[in-house]
This record gives C-alpha cells, sequence and structure tokens, in this order.
C-alpha cells in the first residue's frame, strides 16, 4: 500500500516535473515564435521599405534615362531634319544643274542632229540629182556607165593590176560582171580558169588543131560537170587539150578555188599548148619558199619563172597555197600572152574572122566618111542635108519620147514576158538605193540555180532598171520560162512587183562587145566629144549610147558599121 502510495506519488510528481517543463518549453516556444514573428515582420517591414526605395529610385533613373533619351531623339530628329534639309536642297539644287545641263545637251545633240539630217538630206539631194542625170531624163532607167576606157573597170581604174586586166578585157579572154565591175580580188575556181583558158585555145588555135582537140572530147566526162553547166564546154575543151586535169579521174570540183602553184601550172600547160616563143630570162630559178612547193608543179613553176612571167630569186618567196585573185590571174595571163606576141587574138577562128570583118569594116567606114566628108558636090551635100535633118528629127522624137515617157517609134517584135500583170507606174512606190540593192540580191539568188553564178548569167542575159522596175532579159524561151518559175516559187510581193523578165536578142557580154567597139570607134573619131552615157535598150535590141558632139561623118559611119545595133543620140 505504502509503495503504492509512493509510486502515485512519485508519478503525480513526475507528470507536475513534465507539466512545468511542458509549460516552460511553450512559454519558450511562445516567446521563441513572437521573436520570430517580430524579427521577420521588421525584415519584411525592412525588405518592403528598401524595395520601395530601389523602386523609386528605379522609377526616377528611368524617369531620367527616358528624359534624357527623349531630348536626345529629339536633337537627333532636329539634326537628321536639318541635314535631310540641307541634301535635299543640294539634291535640288544638284538635279536642276544635271537637268539644266541634260537639257543643254539635248539641245546641242538635236542642233547636231538637225545640221547632220540637213547636211544628209543636202548630199541626197545633190546624189539624187547627178543620178537623175546620169539616168538622161528617165530613159530607161538604167544606170549609166562611168566613161572609162574600153577595158577599164570603176573597180579597177586605181587598182595595181589595171593595164593587165584592160589588155586581157580588150583582148577577150576577161569580162567583168553584169554589175560593170571586175572584182579584182575575188578568188578564182577552176572552172573560171578553165574558162579563160578555152577562150584562149579559141582565139589561138588553127580549126584543125581546134577539131583535134573536140574529138577527144567525147571521153572526158566528169561526175560533178552537169552538161547544161554554164562552163562544161570549156572544161571539156582544156582538159582535152591536157591544159587542166580532174581533182580526181571523175570529178572535177569546178567551184573550188586555186592556190598560186595549181594557177600557174596549168598556165604553164596552156603557154606549152600553145607553143609559145616566149624567151628564157633566168636559166636558173629558186624561191625562198621552193620546200613548200608540190613537186608536182615545181617544174611548170620554173618554167614560168625563167620566162620571167612570174617572179623569182633567193629573196622572193612564191606562197604556192595562197589562192589567185581575178587581179593576179589576169597578170600572169597577160605576161605570158603579152611575151610571145599573142595579147590580141590570132584571127583563125569563126569568132577571130567576125572580129577582122568588123575592123575592115571599121576601117571601110572611116575612108567612106573621109570621102564623104571632102566631097563638096550637090548630090553629097543633099545626102549630108538629109542625114543631118534625119539625125534631128531622131533626136526631138527621142526627147519627147523621153519627157512623155512613151516608147520609141521603132517596132518591137515581141510583147516583154512578164513576171506579173504589167503595173502601172503610178502604183508603184519609188524604191531607193538600198532596196534596189537588195532586190537585185533576190533576183541573183534565183538566177544563180540557174546559171551557178553572176558572172556565168552575163553569157545568157542582162538585167537592168527601167521605170522603177528590174527588168531581167533572156536569150531563150526556156531560160525566161525556168526564171519566172523561180521567182513566182519565192512568194515576194516585192520581186512580184517591181521585177519584170522578158526577151532579149542580146546578153551582157553581147553588148558589153558592142559598147567597146562603139566606144572604140566613137573616141577614134569624135576627138572632142564625150559619151555621157551607154545602157542597153533591150526593148529595141539596140545599144543606146548619148554623146555630146557627134559630127556628120561620125554619125554615118556608125550607122554603117553598127546599122541598128546602136542609136545614138546628141545631147549638149
Amino acid at each position: 500500500m505504502a509503495h503504492a502510495e509512493t509510486t502515485a506519488a512519485h508519478a503525480k510528481a513526475e507528470v507536475s516535473n513534465v507539466a512545468t517543463k511542458t509549460d516552460t518549453a511553450a512559454k519558450s516556444d511562445v516567446k521563441r515564435v513572437d521573436t520570430s514573428v517580430k524579427n521577420d515582420a521588421k525584415r519584411v517591414d525592412t525588405s518592403v521599405k528598401n524595395d520601395a526605395k530601389r523602386v523609386d529610385t528605379s522609377v526616377k533613373n528611368d524617369a531620367k534615362r527616358v528624359d534624357t533619351s527623349a531630348k536626345n531623339d529629339a536633337k537627333h530628329a532636329t539634326t537628321v531634319v536639318k541635314h535631310d534639309a540641307k541634301h535635299a536642297d543640294a539634291s535640288v539644287k544638284s538635279d536642276a544643274k544635271h537637268v539644266d545641263a541634260s537639257a543643254k545637251n539635248d539641245a546641242k545633240r538635236v542642233d547636231t542632229s538637225i545640221k547632220n539630217d540637213a547636211k544628209r538630206v543636202d548630199t541626197s539631194v545633190k546624189n539624187d540629182v547627178k543620178e537623175d542625170a546620169a539616168k538622161v531624163e528617165g530613159k530607161k532607167a538604167v544606170k549609166a556607165k562611168e566613161n572609162l576606157p574600153a577595158g577599164v573597170y570603176p573597180d579597177t581604174k586605181d587598182n595595181w593590176a589595171r593595164d593587165a586586166i584592160q589588155a586581157m578585157t580588150q583582148a577577150g579572154y576577161l569580162s567583168g560582171y553584169a554589175d560593170n565591175t571586175f572584182k579584182p580580188g575575188a578568188q578564182i575556181t577552176r572552172e573560171q580558169a578553165a574558162a579563160i583558158y578555152g577562150k584562149v585555145l579559141q582565139h589561138n588555135l588553127n580549126e584543125q588543131e581546134l577539131a583535134d582537140i573536140v574529138t577527144k572530147e567525147s571521153s572526158t566526162s566528169y561526175s560533178d560537170v552537169e552538161a547544161d553547166r554554164w562552163s562544161s564546154s570549156a572544161i571539156k575543151l582544156v582538159s582535152a587539150a591536157g591544159v587542166m586535169e580532174g581533182t580526181s579521174k571523175t570529178a572535177f570540183t569546178p567551184s573550188k578555188t586555186m592556190d598560186r602553184e595549181q594557177f600557174v601550172a596549168s598556165a604553164a600547160s596552156l603557154a606549152k599548148k600553145l607553143n609559145l616563143s616566149t624567151p628564157v630570162k633566168t636559166e636558173k630559178v629558186t624561191f625562198k619558199d621552193e620546200a613548200s612547193i608540190s613537186s608536182a608543179y615545181l617544174a611548170d613553176i620554173q618554167y614560168m619563172a625563167q620566162r620571167g612571167i612570174v617572179a623569182s630569186g633567193a629573196t622572193e618567196n612564191f606562197n604556192p597555197k595562197q589562192p589567185v585573185t581575178r587581179a593576179q590571174a589576169a597578170t600572169i595571163l597577160n605576161r605570158m600572152l603579152n611575151g610571145a606576141g599573142l595579147a590580141t587574138p590570132k584571127h583563125t577562128t569563126t569568132e577571130a574572122k567576125a572580129e577582122t570583118a568588123v575592123k575592115e569594116d571599121v576601117k571601110k567606114a572611116d575612108t567612106a566618111a573621109e570621102k564623104d566628108a571632102s566631097k563638096v558636090s550637090k548630090d553629097a551635100k543633099k545626102d549630108v542635108a538629109k542625114a543631118d535633118k534625119a539625125v534631128k528629127a531622131d533626136a526631138k522624137k527621142v526627147e519627147k519620147d523621153v519627157k512623155g515617157n512613151k516608147n520609141t517609134a521603132v517596132a518591137q517584135k515581141t510583147e516583154p514576158t512578164r513576171t506579173v500583170r504589167p503595173v502601172r507606174r503610178s502604183t508603184l512606190k519609188a524604191l531607193d538605193q538600198k532596196q534596189q540593192a537588195a532586190l537585185e540580191d533576190k533576183v541573183f539568188a534565183e538566177l544563180n540555180k540557174t546559171y551557178k553564178t553572176e558572172d556565168a548569167f552575163q553569157d545568157y542575159g542582162v538585167m537592168y532598171w527601167r521605170d522603177n522596175q528590174l527588168h531581167v532579159a533572156l536569150k531563150t524561151d526556156s531560160d525566161i520560162s525556168t526564171v519566172k518559175a523561180n521567182l513566182a516559187a519565192r512568194g515576194d510581193s516585192t520581186v512580184n512587183n517591181y521585177v519584170v523578165v522578158e526577151p532579149s536578142q542580146y546578153s551582157q557580154t553581147e553588148y558589153d562587145a558592142i559598147d567597146a567597139n562603139f566606144r572604140n570607134y566613137y573616141n577614134k573619131n569624135e576627138k572632142a566629144g564625150t559619151i555621157l552615157a551607154t545602157f542597153p535598150d533591150v526593148e529595141n535590141n539596140q545599144l543606146y549610147a548619148v554623146v555630146t558632139t557627134a559630127s556628120k561623118a561620125t554619125q554615118q559611119g556608125i550607122s554603117k558599121l553598127f546599122g541598128s545595133k546602136v542609136k545614138m543620140t546628141v545631147k549638149r
């Protein structure tokens, strides 16, 4: 019992102690919490105050920065505005200066352009006046030839080979183109060389020698030389004569150009065939570039050099692979034939005999004219008066026809065959020189389909301008039909409206021969006169010539020598 009470008392004491301790601990905890709360409140209050100060400071700083930035921006904006204003002002002034300068330059250019145009117009008008005058008031509307000596062309009168070209042209070995040019710088083709050599053979071999060659022609045939090719007969002739060979057994390659060694070697073969007696001037010949000469041609080239036909020497280059030009070919041919005394064709062939007959007629005409001029009998005076009256009447008719754009009184045997229905002149707009040249190129493109080259065409026809239309006059009906078809196939309105295809008795080559003979006779007998113009009058199958003077004797001589082939009128 006592123990239990003791234990209970002890337990009560323990409880009391625990309660005391707990109360003390609780009070301590309360104090700590209260202190902590107070401390936290102080810290929060301090922090809030600090944050408030920082915010206030930050706001003030931001306000200052914003204010400063605004002021700076305002200053910058003011500066920019002022700068832009200055720049704009400077730009405006610069632009104004540029515009002013540009305007002045434009004004100068316009003024210069106007002056240049005025000069061009003035020059053009002068040229047109000159050209119109040369056309003899529009009669036959063809370009008049320049009054040059026979055998001299507008593009050879100042050429280094002028004399050789003139000599070979007068001899009948060379000829010019349909446009009255020679084209001295153009390269010689194999068929052109064959044509030249063929003429030389025909002029200088007798009939028996030519007959012997012709009998060999049947065995000469090349696959690339058609029977109707313009150069076919010449190629057969020179091949049969041994003057030229094909490039192979079956080909001649007619359009291929010739180089110097080929041309000189073939010319040597021609000289040997004609048995030319050209004296040897130098036995031993050398060339600086002899090593480059083909061995097959060397002997023939040396043959020509020994006779001075081509230059040689230790310092001389032969240039074997250089193409031969028409001027060089004329020079070589002239040296070769002149050296042997053959520049003028022999009078052995039919053609040569005809030429002899013409010259004899000229002599007879000269003699007759002199006799007629020396006569003083009444009959002679009457004849002269009649002739003078007839000439004046013809001249008046010609002038009247020219002014009225009428046809001459000479009757035309055949009406011109036209490619299109005849167009009235009033409906055709005149073509300028460039347009005329372009039209000529188109026509030659079609003509070359038949005749291959412009050079070949002149043996078959003639081309000329009349009444603002380009006339193509051909000798055969078959050629007329072919050319008409080719031109029509182009479907070109300019060709259809401005090109006329018609028949002609003579070709350009034949007209050139008539022209050359007329000029020789006139210049010989009319020393004080000048030939103003000559052109083919295809409509009447005659050469129309305009001269400044013509004595009665000259008129009678030309009438007797040329008959209806030449129509001469005097225009002072």
